[in-house]
């Protein structure tokens, strides 16, 4: 093909204006010319504005092959948006479940039965179709030694068509509605809840919210251990044992004795207490009953060495305090653990201990003046409901227990078992006691008590 060639009072942008307005359309035109001259439009890839005729809203072309693409509409006004939010009445002042989508939140924990609601709201603005309430509600049922989960899904709806006035609905949960089978001789443990809204827009859009849970803890369970440094019947030093055995127990609480930080190297000099945090995820406090400093030919000059009691808890601890015990001369200083926690707005104060050892009427004497003053010491914290989780180096009917005994109920009596040997003891409260067992375990020399004990009075199976 020719080139175009410029002639006198007619110039090639010209003929190019002419044959774009009569001749050729202007896709095809670029093309033409591009061949033609050489001259490219635009350079690929390059992207510009652009005017949508008949928007307001601004547009974009893109450049490719030297051509400029049609102009596109951009998105200049989003539509509003879908923000549901689940929240709850009932539960407590600070215990409410509030749930958005901006993300997740933790578990609300109470104890004492009770009627709530859970409010699911769409907000105003966006057209919306539906909104849903949704979840589930486990019911944990203890037999023969074995829990059980039976699940109850539900959902609830309200419908518009694209409303944009915001929408709202409510479910009412009541904690005694919610039953184990009655097929069997089943136990309730605990109540679990699971729920979130969710909108659905007119324009096909569903934004849900967070899951938002609650848990009603009917049974609590307390473990009381001594530890033995982490060492088992089989002379293996394995802490981890310790905390896989807390844990299977499924244990809200857990008082340990015979702990050690940076003691010796009969626990290579482990720090027990941060490992037991690490290991269980719990919050862990501890007492050192000893208190030396350190050691050279121990486990270095770098920390004091340390042997004492720990205190775990699934929830955070509020408050704490350490009490001595009596020690004459020639005795080993033995200390109390106190910490308080709040389940729901319910306190409740825990304790750890440890009371001297040995057979010999001194010792048995030396015990006696601790459990008096252990006795002094618990009964400091209020009409709150107390748990003691010790190793009182005693059996259940010795004489030098009797302040204990007169102070607080013995959770294996409570649960209804027969008397048998042991040193090991959760003392509560007067509160009912489901379960009270002995975990049979080669991870310390002693076997870990467990007991499951309820803060109300009275409650249904």
């Amino acid at each position: 093909m020719k080139s175009v060639v410029a002639h006198e009072g007619f110039e090639p942008c010209r003929r190019r204006s002419l044959l774009q307005a009569l001749l050729i359309p202007s896709a095809a035109l670029a093309v033409l010319l591009t061949a033609e001259t050489g001259w490219a439009a635009c350079n690929d890839g390059v992207k510009a504005s652009c005017t949508v005729i008949g928007d307001d809203c601004p547009g974009e072309k893109v450049c490719d092959g030297g051509i400029w693409s049609e102009c596109t509409p951009t998105l200049c006004h989003p539509p509003p948006a879908l923000t549901p939010v689940l929240r709850s009445e009932g539960l407590g002042t600070g215990n409410e479940l509030y749930s958005s989508t901006t993300g997740p939140t933790s578990t609300r924990s109470f104890v004492h039965a009770r009627t709530f609601t859970v409010i699911a709201t769409a907000n105003a603005g966006p057209a919306v179709n539906m909104l849903r309430l949704s979840g589930n509600v486990d019911v944990v049922c203890e037999l023969g030694g074995t829990e059980s989960t039976f699940r109850t899904p539900f959902f609830q709806d309200v419908v518009a068509s694209g409303t944009t006035a915001g929408l709202t609905l409510s479910r009412t949960f009541n904690t005694s509605a919610a039953v184990c089978p009655t097929t069997a001789a089943y136990r309730r443990t605990a109540v679990r809840y699971e729920m979130a809204a969710t909108m659905y827009a007119a324009d096909g859009r569903v934004v849900s919210t967070w899951p938002a849970k609650a848990e009603y803890l009917r049974l609590l369970k307390f473990m009381s251990w001594n530890i033995h440094h982490g060492v088992g019947t089989d002379s293996v030093l394995n802490l981890q044992r310790i905390s896989n055995t807390l844990l299977a127990s499924g244990a809200h609480f857990a008082g340990f004795q015979d702990v050690d930080r940076h003691w010796s190297g009969r626990s290579d000099c482990q720090d027990q207490p941060e490992l037991l945090r690490q290991q269980t995820g719990m919050s862990v406090l501890y007492s050192p009953s000893l208190d030396e400093g350190a050691n050279l030919f121990q486990c270095g000059l770098g920390s004091h060495r340390q042997y004492g009691n720990a205190l775990l808890s699934r929830f955070p601890i509020t408050s704490n305090s350490i009490g001595f015990l009596y020690h004459p001369d020639g005795f080993e200083r033995r200390s109390v653990q106190a910490a308080v926690v709040t389940i729901g707005g319910t306190p409740l104060t825990l304790f750890s201990s440890h009371l001297q050892h040995g057979s010999t009427e001194n010792d048995k004497l030396v015990r006696y003046f601790q459990a008096l003053e252990l006795e002094d010491f618990i009964g400091n914290f209020g009409g709150q409901p107390k748990f003691l989780m010790a190793d009182l180096n005693a059996e259940e009917s010795t004489w030098e227990l009797q302040p204990i005994r007169d102070a607080l109920q013995d959770s294996w009596f409570a649960a209804g078992n027969a008397s048998r040997s042991r040193i090991d003891y959760v003392f509560s409260s007067p509160l009912p006691v489901s379960r009270a067992f002995f975990v049979d375990t080669l991870a310390s020399d002693h076997h870990a008590y467990v007991s499951w004990i309820s803060l109300e009075p009275t409650s249904v199976p």
